[in-house]
């Protein structure tokens, strides 16, 4: 083996573990690939429509991923020729043409042939020649103050491009981009199906798959200063490029994940106004594929390819040209890398090429492999997944990726029926193991949501009431069944809301049992060695329900207890829609919240006291550094209901004093000022 080969694999190995091995990467895409064609037939409802894209959805978990979404109205359908509108059903559809003549490359004019009903719509339109055509501006404009008003998180929402730009609990960046749908492949880029078909890449079904998938307009022009183009909107391929990045085998992906570590580490580390994106990496890296079939994509290549990658990129810097993939004459480089930048970046680049693959060791998270392979020859890496990660590890990746899955938040019925169905009719399909797994658990959740969704505003007989109580338990029942071990204490929020105190006891001991026991999995904390011998020939569905522990999420529309009513309000008048709790700091409130209500002192204080203790002691495997402003302040809610109020105001302030991760700091303010209160009317 070459040296370069060895450290290749080296690499390979390394990065796996930094990026993901093709199973934990498989994982994450079927996980969120099944919850959006589940959730669709609900948004559709809604009248909206939504893909997510971004580097998450891609299958990446490295540091500043962010979560795209793109929008649009369902019943607004764009045509590339004019003859396209015999499909669709007028006054039923809005049909909008696109007009890519005399527009820079990779740009479109949409031209209303029909009117719209949305007001953001109808109200973003302007004449140019006697016709109507769509504001890029406008758009822009209606639909960010549309986040703000209506969307969980959005009421801090900034432009950014074509996006709507919000941050979630100040920790995760969220892009929205309202834009619009053509289901037709656009005819300025037919000649890339062409040019694939020669290349031989990507493949003819993944091809034609991307064709008929069609694309979107996003409101963005090609020069955002020149407002004689607002007319002008991007032809967006983002969908086409999240199954170019899919088709890739796991040695492309990698190196992707290389040059976007490279990029941030490296190329833009000192840079506060970056010329580059990532989005620029993915582009070169689809060049890279399609051109240089003579390459291996196989672990003893991975620094090769990497270095063909970074001298594309070198060239297309020197030439101030970055063609689109998919329109080669869109110069993406045009209006950001151009003159004084264009000459500086170029010389940073240079340096690195300079310095040959040891250029990588400039980077923390990827230099690290290689210097390791360099310095020790004696290892021998062996690429093959089961050395990579144990099957204990992937495990723990599915009830990672399962935690953090997008609850099927429900406003009525008639949206459960809905998301029901949508599930009944995925299920009939030929499902992989783990889209099995996700299924499972969003027909969980679609059930305990079912218990806490608001009943309708009218007058009920007491018959009927009890009725409901019944198949909202039944179904809180099944949740627990068959979803993970954190669904029992939803079971036991239940029981406390309906002041079914004995049953809410036993329901509390059995979640005590369940959540101690030592193979149970919490944000990746596990006795790796108990899990393993106590799993042994367990299905994975059976894992789930028996370790897999998730957040307890609060979602703004649903009552769950009087006692964090505060806390919700206070969540929501940030601009945001739920509240995340450590499973064990509910399960100890609630038992104290239990023996206080049922006048039992003695237990009441000692369930106050595993509370507090948890809270002082514990190392992060069961309250998450970022949870601990929630659990502090429930904490203080148990002191003061307890009628210890030096004890909660001083809990109140340290929730005051932690991450403000659930936006609860007015929740915090008035608890306290409320204490006071109650300390001074005592002394």
């Amino acid at each position: 083996m070459t040296h370069t080969s060895y450290s290749s694999e080296a690499m390979y190995v390394g990065m796996c573990r930094e990026v993901g091995t093709p199973t934990e990467v498989r994982i994450r895409r079927e996980l969120a690939d099944s919850s959006e064609v589940v959730v669709r037939p609900l948004m559709i409802m809604r009248g909206l429509e939504r893909v997510m894209g971004g580097s998450l959805r891609e299958g990446f978990r490295i540091k500043s991923c962010d979560m795209d979404w793109m929008l649009w109205l369902p019943n607004h359908k764009v045509i590339c020729d004019i003859s396209q509108i015999t499909l669709y059903h007028i006054p039923e559809h809005t049909v909008i043409l696109m007009e890519c003549e005399n527009v820079s490359p990779g740009s479109t004019r949409l031209k209303m042939l029909t009117p719209s009903g949305y007001p953001e719509v109808y109200s973003s339109s302007t004449l140019i020649n006697g016709e109507s055509y769509i504001s890029v501006s406008f758009f822009r404009k209606h639909f960010l103050n549309f986040t703000k008003r209506n969307v969980a998180f959005g009421c801090s929402s900034t432009e950014h491009g074509p996006c709507a730009t919000y941050t979630i609990s100040g920790l995760l960046e969220m892009d929205r981009a309202y834009c619009f749908r053509s289901n037709h492949w656009p005819c300025v880029a037919l000649p890339w199906i062409r040019r694939c078909q020669h290349k031989n890449w990507p493949s003819g079904s993944v091809l034609s798959a991307i064709v008929k998938e069609g694309c979107h307009v996003v409101p963005i022009n090609s020069d955002p200063l020149d407002q004689e183009r607002d007319s002008e909107w991007r032809i967006s391929f983002a969908v086409a490029e999240l199954k170019l990045v899919y088709s890739m085998n796991h040695c492309q992906f990698i190196c992707y994940g290389m040059l976007k570590i490279f990029l941030k580490e490296v190329i833009n580390a000192d840079d506060d106004d970056p010329c580059l994106s990532s989005y620029y990496m993915k582009t070169v890296l689809f060049w890279v594929v399609q051109n240089d079939r003579l390459i291996g994509w196989t672990p003893c290549n991975l620094l090769l390819c990497f270095w063909n990658c970074l001298k594309l990129l070198i060239s297309w810097v020197y030439r101030g040209e970055c063609p689109n993939f998919f329109i080669p004459q869109n110069n993406m480089f045009r209006v950001k890398v151009f003159g004084h930048k264009q000459a500086a970046l170029f010389e940073k680049l240079y340096a690195l090429y300079s310095k040959g693959i040891s250029c990588l060791l400039l980077s923390p998270t990827v230099g690290k492999h290689l210097e390791k392979s360099t310095l020790d020859r004696t290892l021998t890496p062996s690429t093959e997944e089961s050395k990579i990660i144990p099957d204990f590890l992937l495990d723990v990746c599915l009830f990672e990726e399962i935690n953090r899955m997008l609850d099927l938040f429900v406003n009525n019925e008639e949206e459960f029926r809905c998301a029901c169905i949508a599930l009944e009719q995925f299920k009939k399909g030929r499902l992989t193991l783990f889209q099995k797994i996700t299924t499972q658990s969003l027909l969980s959740k679609l059930h305990r949501n079912f218990c806490f969704m608001p009943t309708p505003n009218k007058a009920i007989s007491n018959r009927t009431c009890n009725n409901l109580y019944r198949e909202r338990l039944n179904a809180m029942k099944l949740a627990v069944k068959i979803g993970c071990v954190s669904e029992i204490v939803y079971l036991a929020m239940y029981y406390y809301k309906n002041c079914h105190y004995v049953a809410l006891l036993n329901c509390l001991q059995k979640a005590k049992r369940r959540l101690s026991r030592p193979y149970v999995v919490y944000y990746r904390h596990t006795d790796e060695v108990k899990y393993i011998r106590s799993m042994k020939g367990v299905s994975l569905c059976d894992k789930m329900n028996k370790c897999c522990i998730c957040d307890i999420i609060l979602c703004d529309k649903y009552h769950y207890t009087n006692a964090l009513v505060p806390e919700q309000i206070a969540n929501k008048t940030d601009g945001n829609a739920f509240l995340s709790i450590p499973p064990l700091v509910i399960l100890h409130m609630l038992f104290v919240l239990n023996h206080h209500r049922l006048g039992d002192t003695v237990r009441s204080q000692q369930s106050l006291q595993d509370l507090h203790t948890l809270l002082l002691f514990d190392d992060g495997t069961r309250v998450p550094e970022h949870l601990r402003d929630i659990s502090w302040q429930i904490l203080g809610i148990c002191q003061q209901t307890c009628g210890d109020y030096v004890g909660a105001f001083m809990s109140f302030q340290c929730s005051l004093q932690e991450f403000p991760f659930n936006c609860i700091k007015l929740a915090s303010s008035i608890r306290i000022l409320t204490i006071l209160g109650c300390l001074l009317r005592k002394y």
